[in-house]
């Protein structure tokens, strides 16, 4: 894989995930899963990708246990190494890529717990805002990071258009609306 391609496509992720965030049209975990899936073309349907991902954001539902960017990440690791049906063995590269997106994250952003990462952040909304969208596009690259490592292929089908979507608040507020109207 060319190291610049490479290196365009993490900073593609990450742009598009934090956008998705920025514009308020989807949470941390959603937006983690959907670019990941859409970026990398895991294949799940959008509105799938985002049904599946919507309990998980703010730690688990608003509990403020588990970072809903990581839980974002690893619904995508699911999604490119789960298993394919029944069966021992079958599926043990999801466990693998959980524990390392788990273990790297701990140490880039020194716990899992959403509570404890927003600790400082959470007493003023507009930082709070600003914290989590930019951890859910870090999270969001550092994902693509593990995942193409155990799937280079993936950088030369990857979905540039779609990561190259880049939405304002006003365009964002536009399909939010006409997604109401349905």
């Amino acid at each position: 894989m060319k190291e610049e391609k490479y290196q365009e496509l993490l900073l593609k992720i990450k742009d598009r995930a934090e956008n998705l965030f920025l514009t308020r049209q989807l949470l941390c975990t959603e937006s983690v899963l959907t670019v990941l899936n859409g970026g990398l073309r895991g294949g799940m349907p959008e509105d799938l990708a985002i049904r599946i991902a919507t309990g998980l954001p703010n730690g688990l539902g608003g509990s403020g246990c588990i970072c809903g960017a990581l839980n974002g990440s690893v619904l995508a690791a699911g999604l490119f190494f789960g298993r394919n049906g029944c069966g021992f063995g079958n599926g043990n590269n999801a466990l693998t890529v959980t524990n390392q997106l788990h273990d790297e994250f701990k140490k880039r952003f020194g716990s899992a717990c959403c509570r404890v990462l927003t600790k400082k952040v959470i007493s003023d909304p507009d930082r709070h805002f600003r914290f989590c969208a930019e951890l859910t596009g870090k999270t969001a690259e550092m994902a693509a990071v593990i995942i193409l490592k155990k799937k280079p292929d993936l950088v030369k089908t990857a979905d540039l258009e779609y990561l190259d979507r880049k939405d304002t608040r006003v365009s964002a507020f536009f399909k939010k609306a006409s997604g109401f109207f349905q």
